[in-house]
């Protein structure tokens, strides 16, 4: 007998470690750490006469939990919020979508996000958390908490920015409206870094399951002082950076305008291109700025359904693979990608890789898209040699499909099955670090009902409270369309956006 708590998942089809096939395989998890991984051989039990609890996984798929490189828990609440906001539409709407609310309210929106994600297959994740104008100590580690109670783990940055849109996108400066919005005050870089300084040095949890981090949000929003303090601040301390870099052409203008090069070009003359950064969307990138992030050893994140949302245009994630980046996925969040669903996000991603003129076989593989699903998103999220992979010595954050379903019936190739025709209604189970987080549809010690019923009284006093600031922003989001339109025209190499009429 020993005292290690045992669990032996038995009679499952296991996804290999490389995410490219499925092996008859059988797994030892002690401590919620994988031991052995262990082959049947002709039918035969592998852990015969070995103690422990055991897991019956015949007719299921076991995988590695996906790990969402990109989200924001503060929108939670504003699923559909917008029928035809661009990115710029969202950031203009950003200080009522952002604005003050009840550490209630907040955990909440974080546990909306949390109890959707680990019902799509998630059980890892990168939170960007928004608070106009400034950080809410006892807000953010409210969100932290959230994702506690669901059981996934997650790494957390406030976004923080200096600068406004307005300054960011000099183009939004023939606005009229726009006048009472520029005048916006944001707190002092050195303010930022403080209190970024103060969560982290006093950061109450594990880190191997709830890790602080930094994240200046879009680099043209940075003055100078905040980018490379909080680079400095990431590099002493050892926590994440994460930025949005490059996510639609008129931020990649504005940026190249200012900058006089890329803004990928700038963050390397920076400095700030290495391991430990990990960027999203990268849409508006070329050849030069994939090899860039390739050398840098930077994690890029993939946010197909948020860019294809907000019309910002189609990531070449073959371009960046090709440059030896490391790509990883994720969902956005709600207010830019409505559902928070991470198989979609997934899906999305290599239907995607089909629409560049390519040949099929240049499409990403299903293994490819596996990968950044689950070992890529794992890099970004800082967790790489914790998560991402049914390995020895891994966690045991894995997912139980279905076999039975729809979408694996017959089984004819189970790798490919996942990324083209899997359900969220095929996640059976869900498990972290051993632990059942979600099974069959029901998330371990939450009342999802009784959650989402709480979370409609305290939204109708939210918005209430917004109203007068959502319509102020709207005005010039008005305002501000013919502009954005004609910024969106504009040329741009290389061009992600598809043609508006054939030739």
């Amino acid at each position: 007998m020993t005292d290690r708590d045992r669990l032996i998942v038995h009679g499952g089809a296991v996804l290999s470690p490389d995410a490219e096939h499925v092996l008859d395989a059988d797994l030892l998890i002690e401590d919620g750490v994988i031991a052995q991984i262990r082959a049947r051989v002709h039918g035969a039990d592998p852990f015969a006469g070995v103690d422990g609890r055991r897991l019956d996984a015949r007719r299921r798929l076991v995988a590695p939990g996906f790990v969402n490189g990109h989200t924001h828990s503060h929108t939670g609440i504003l699923g559909g919020i917008a029928r035809d906001w661009t990115l710029e539409h969202s950031l203009i709407n950003g200080p009522w979508t952002g604005a003050e609310r009840s550490v209630e309210l907040t955990r909440i929106s974080a546990l909306l996000v949390a109890t959707e994600l680990v019902a799509s297959g998630c059980t890892s994740l990168f939170d960007l958390v928004y608070r106009f104008p400034d950080i809410d100590e006892e807000s953010f580690l409210a969100t932290a908490e959230a994702y506690r109670d669901v059981g996934l783990r997650a790494t957390l940055a406030p976004m923080v920015a200096d600068r406004t849109l307005f300054e960011a996108l000099p183009a939004l400066a023939s606005c009229g409206h726009a006048a009472p919005a520029r005048a916006q005050t944001l707190p002092a870089a050195a303010d930022i870094i403080a209190a970024c300084t103060r969560l982290i040095e006093t950061w109450p949890y594990d880190r191997t399951l709830l890790a602080p981090a930094v994240a200046p949000t879009i680099p043209a929003h940075c003055s100078d002082e905040l980018l490379d303090g909080l680079d400095r601040l990431s590099r002493e301390t050892g926590v994440r950076l994460h930025m949005h870099l490059a996510e639609s052409k008129p931020q990649a203008r504005a940026g190249a305008q200012r900058y006089g090069r890329s803004i990928t070009a700038e963050l390397d003359a920076r400095g700030m291109l290495r391991p430990g950064v990990t960027v999203a969307h990268a849409v508006w990138t070329d050849g030069a700025d994939a090899r860039l992030l390739a050398a840098g050893g930077v994690d890029v994140v993939t946010v197909p359904g948020s860019n294809m949302r907000l019309g910002s245009g189609l990531q070449d994630s073959r371009a960046l693979l090709e440059a030896g980046a490391r790509l990883a996925i994720g969902t956005d969040g709600a207010n830019s990608a409505d559902a928070l669903d991470m198989l979609h996000a997934v899906q999305l991603t290599s239907s995607v890789s089909h629409v560049f003129d390519r040949p099929a076989g240049e499409w990403l593989t299903p293994g490819e898209v596996l990968r950044a699903a689950t070992a890529g998103g794992a890099e970004a999220v800082g967790l790489g040699a914790l998560t991402g992979r049914i390995s020895e010595g891994f966690a045991a954050d894995l997912v139980f499909w279905d076999l039975g379903a729809a979408a694996f019936t017959p089984g004819i190739d189970l790798v490919n099955q996942i990324v083209t025709a899997a359900r969220i209604g095929d996640v059976r189970t869900v498990m972290v670090g051993g632990r059942v987080a979600m099974d069959g549809g029901v998330v371990a010690g939450v009342d999802v009902a009784r959650l989402r019923d709480r979370a409609a009284e305290l939204c109708e006093e939210y918005f209430a409270a917004a109203k007068r600031r959502r319509a102020a922003a709207g005005e010039i989001a008005d305002a501000a369309r013919d502009v954005l339109a004609g910024q969106r025209r504009l040329p741009w190499r290389p061009e992600r956006l598809l043609p508006a009429t054939a030739d």
